[in-house]
């Protein structure tokens, strides 16, 4: 049976420019997964919400009997408490420059904060009139934010300030194993999995042994809460990316082809017979510019995917998505697929990355036809009294 990847049927829901697809199934399904596995193992389930940013799809956490969350801005948290959560960590160096609207939110929520600066100590200590639990960021590998893991003297002196600070609450060390997804494959990614727990524990005891209270231990990152099957040392997980994968943890070997759950659907505005490439409308501003690699090594944007008829099926292997510009997305096709496709037709493209795909828009498009509004990263609250 030849392949087919023709998604017309999206027509009658209105589908005539790059659209946002979600599949509210594959997505309650990851979401039941994971918080079962933290059931499991005895910690919190706090899921990220940055990668959906939707309070309808956070309403399919609460169904799974998640209680806390974690987003990574204030503005990002204000939405969500405008819509009932009430434990709430901002998992980004806290921005002192955001002080009322951080105040406000701790007024009402029981807010957590994230610090690698005594700095940023001393501000919320002496601006913030409600108080706030405070977890010390520690780089574990990522070597983005954060105090490395085995800068001890930092780390106790930093915590030692916190649990002096009026207002300030002492949470624990919280780390982000980002580079798990640097990883080349699964067994990488439990490795680093493995060694970023281990680490956090000689933290906590370091700290223990000198007299400070540590606090307990929060991580997080998808590809190592996927993939591990031990959370020995750790009490609470912050996974985010696993609502809806993509085809780079497809390919790391972190999730099923049918375990991802986001699409975007794209109208062909242009083929190229020469070069055996479909011109799309669905450019770096519809899937973003991050990429990963196909099983022939290649840099790509994402790929097409099959259509079944009710909901898309897996990547086409033959059928990258080779270049973006803003608005425009070359594919490149093997010469079956090319004479299936007209212009005019819709294509699904899973994107390489979904957290950055989906910020691109304002809402999503379930198979079902309904529209869930969403919220961008970029979208701010513009006073304090929005948290409240």
């Amino acid at each position: 049976m030849p392949v087919t990847i023709r998604a017309n049927e999206l027509g009658r829901f209105g589908v005539d420019r790059p659209t946002l697809l979600l599949d509210e199934e594959r997505a309650r399904r990851n979401i039941v997964r994971m918080a079962g596995k933290a059931a499991a193992a005895g910690v919190q389930f706090r899921p990220h919400f940055k990668t959906h940013q939707s309070a309808a799809v956070g309403e399919w956490f609460r169904d799974a009997g998640a209680e806390a969350i974690t987003v990574s801005s204030v503005d990002m948290a204000a939405y969500f408490a405008a819509n009932g959560w009430q434990d709430i960590t901002v998992a980004f160096p806290a921005n002192v420059r955001e002080m009322a609207l951080i105040d406000a939110l701790a007024r009402d929520i029981r807010l957590h904060l994230v610090v690698d600066a005594p700095e940023a100590v001393t501000a919320l200590a002496h601006d913030l009139r409600h108080r706030v639990h405070v977890w010390i960021k520690v780089d574990v590998g990522k070597r983005r934010a954060g105090i490395p893991w085995d800068e001890t003297e930092r780390i106790r002196d930093l915590a030692q300030r916190i649990h002096a600070a009026k207002g300030l609450d002492f949470a624990g060390l919280l780390t982000h194993a980002g580079h798990t997804y640097d990883a080349p494959d699964a067994a990488g990614v439990v490795a680093i999995h493995s060694s970023s727990l281990a680490r956090m524990r000689q933290l906590q005891a370091a700290l223990r042994a000198g007299g400070v209270d540590p606090g307990v231990i929060s991580i997080g990152d998808t590809p190592g809460c996927s993939l591990a099957q031990s959370f020995t040392g750790a009490d609470e997980i912050r996974p985010g990316n696993f609502v809806f994968f993509d085809l780079m943890q497809a390919r790391l070997g972190v999730c099923t082809n049918d375990d991802i759950a986001v699409a975007v659907a794209c109208p062909v505005a242009g083929k190229s017979a020469a070069r055996h490439e479909l011109v799309l409308y669905g450019g770096a501003v519809h899937l973003s510019k991050d990429t990963c690699r196909d099983a022939r090594g290649r840099p790509t944007y994402g790929c097409l995917a099959t259509w079944t008829g009710d909901r898309w099926g897996s990547p086409e292997p033959g059928a990258p998505v080779i270049s973006l510009s803003q608005e425009h997305g070359l594919v490149q096709v093997e010469d079956e697929l090319f004479h299936s496709v007209d212009i005019g037709d819709l294509v699904i493209v899973l994107p390489a990355h979904s957290c950055l795909a989906a910020d691109l828009y304002s809402e999503y498009l379930t198979l079902r036809g309904k529209r869930l509004p969403r919220r961008r990263s970029n979208d701010r609250v513009t006073t304090p009294a929005t948290a409240t």
